[in-house]
C-alpha cells in the first residue's frame, strides 16, 4: 500500500509540475541553461535550536552550514524559488543528529532588502543514539526570512522534518522527527 501511495503522489506531483502545465503559467524550466541566469550564491553558517519530537533527545543548540542559489530548475514568472543545500549537526548527551536537506523556497520580496519564503525539502538523516546508527530519509516543510545588506546576508528559519521510521533507541521504530529554528549569518557572492 506504502509503494502504491507514494506512486501515485510521485505521478500527481510529476503532472502539477509538468514542462507544458508550467510553461503556460509563465514559469521558467530549466531557466539555470539560459546565458542570462544569475545563481546569486550565497554561503551562511546557521546556529539554532532543535528538539527531537521523539525519544532522541532534549532541546540543544546546533549548528551547520547552507549553500543557497536561485534554482536552476524552475523560476516563477514574478518572485523567485532559492534552492537551499544544508548540513546541520544536532547533540545531546549520546544522541546526534547530522542532516543533509536540499530546500527549495519560494521566496517574496517585501522590500527591496526584505524577502520571506517557504517550501518543501527532502534530506538524509543518521542518527547516532547510544552507539546505534539508523539512516533515514526525510522530508520537511519550513518558512524563512532573509535580510540583505550589500553583500551580506542575515536570515532565519524554522521547520519541521518527518523521517522513515527506523529504530533510533528506546526500542520504537519512530525516526527521529524533529523541529528546528535557526539563525544565518551570510556572505553573497
Amino acid at each position: 500500500m506504502k509503494r502504491f501511495t507514494g506512486l501515485v503522489l510521485s505521478a500527481a506531483v510529476l503532472t502539477t509540475f509538468s514542462t507544458s502545465s508550467f510553461a503556460e503559467k509563465g514559469w521558467e524550466i530549466f531557466p539555470g541553461t539560459q546565458d542570462d541566469f544569475i545563481f546569486d550564491p550565497t554561503i551562511s553558517v546557521m546556529v539554532g535550536q532543535m528538539q527531537s519530537t521523539d525519544v532522541i533527545g532534549d532541546a540543544a543548540i546546533g549548528a551547520g552550514v547552507e549553500l543557497s542559489m536561485n534554482c536552476p530548475l524552475v523560476q516563477p514568472p514574478t518572485n523567485r524559488v532559492r534552492q537551499q543545500v544544508s548540513y546541520f549537526n544536532y547533540q545531546d548527551g549520546d544522541s546526534t543528529l547530522h542532516t543533509i536537506e536540499l530546500n527549495p523556497h519560494y521566496v517574496v520580496e517585501v522590500s527591496p532588502k526584505l524577502e520571506i519564503g517557504a517550501g518543501p525539502g527532502f534530506g538524509y538523516v543518521r542518527a547516532d543514539v547510544d552507539g546505534k546508527t539508523a539512516n533515514m530519509g526525510a522530508i520537511q516543510l519550513g518558512g524563512s526570512v532573509h535580510y540583505r545588506m550589500d553583500k551580506f546576508f542575515v536570515g532565519a528559519e524554522a521547520r519541521y522534518q518527518w523521517t522513515t521510521k527506523e529504530d533510533v533507541g528506546a526500542g520504537t521504530e519512530n525516526g527521529a522527527k524533529n523541529a528546528r529554528a535557526v539563525l544565518k549569518i551570510g556572505y553573497d557572492f
